[in-house]
């Protein structure tokens, strides 16, 4: 059930070929047979299309990396991130737009338990990651740490994992990460009363940045002390108001880091963007 890659993906693909050693053609062989065994007695749908055996089937694998080939700077979408004058106060780099199969992905990802969707997902984001150079100004070819938003409480919970760290280590673990890049789990979440805590979902634009004011912090730890002077890119799952990128990159930046933008696996429209799409659909059918 593999897919076939890209052009997008020729070069980063390349370490990828026949294993040379017998013990780790048999350690492909063996998680193969694994996973076809799982979905034989545990049978999957694809989270798009909903085709038998697969968590993704192998078109819409496809069309995930058609749609993440080209990563994006987004945070004109995100009102949180721009200024009164209209100039942005965090650049952000977005590897899809939030709809079709990326959306969905993300969704039964993040929010349905369907953790097999790391490794598609995983190699998205390294696209991403391998687009910051030429995307954000003032970030070269040296050093910088990858610095992912942490899951609240709740979440965790929930979950039972955290979704961009998930993802995070699932790049270094496929050796993706560029050289000098390093991912460094330095923010954590503030405790709050629990009838402070508020779900971003459903919540407007100045409530959503209302509440996640003052609610990050970075952990007392040893890769902390190092961020003074860093440059830091905040890694996030989806962009939409730009709220909790922008209070991860004021927490990061009380620490000396400097912060030279956000990484998200998908932007969401402006809403205003996408009610004149939907009026001009209507008035097209009309």
């Amino acid at each position: 059930m593999g897919t076939l890659p890209d052009a997008a993906d020729s070069t980063s693909a390349a370490h990828r070929g026949r294993p040379r050693h017998r013990w780790e053609r048999a350690v492909f062989w063996w998680s193969g047979a694994w996973r076809d065994f799982l979905y034989l007695v545990m049978p999957a749908e694809c989270v798009a299309c909903g085709c038998d055996d697969a968590a993704l089937c192998t078109d819409c694998a496809v069309v995930l990396r058609r749609q993440t080939r080209s990563p994006f700077r987004a945070e004109a979408s995100a009102d949180a991130l721009m200024s009164v004058f209209g100039h942005a106060t965090l650049p952000v780099v977005a590897v899809g737009e939030y709809r079709d199969i990326l959306a969905a992905a993300i969704l039964a990802f993040k929010n349905h338990g369907r953790t097999e969707l790391g490794p598609p997902l995983a190699r998205a984001l390294a696209r991403g990651i391998g687009s910051l150079p030429g995307l954000l100004p003032g970030l070269g070819g040296g050093e910088l740490l990858l610095v992912p938003v942490p899951s609240t409480g709740g979440g965790w919970r929930r979950r039972g994992y955290d979704p961009v760290s998930l993802l995070l280590r699932a790049v270094a673990r496929e050796r993706r990460l560029p050289p000098g890049v390093t991912v460094a789990h330095v923010l954590a979440v503030r405790p709050r009363l629990p009838w402070r805590r508020r779900h971003q979902k459903g919540l407007g634009r100045s409530a959503r940045r209302a509440n996640v004011r003052n609610t990050l912090r970075v952990r007392r730890v040893r890769p902390a002390a190092g961020l003074a002077g860093a440059p830091v890119v905040v890694v996030d799952d989806v962009l939409t108001t730009g709220s909790t990128a922008g209070e991860a990159a004021r927490a990061l930046a009380g620490r000396g880091a400097v912060v030279c933008g956000a990484l998200v696996l998908a932007a969401a429209r402006a809403p205003d963007a996408a009610a004149a799409a939907v009026t001009n659909e209507g008035l097209g059918r009309k």
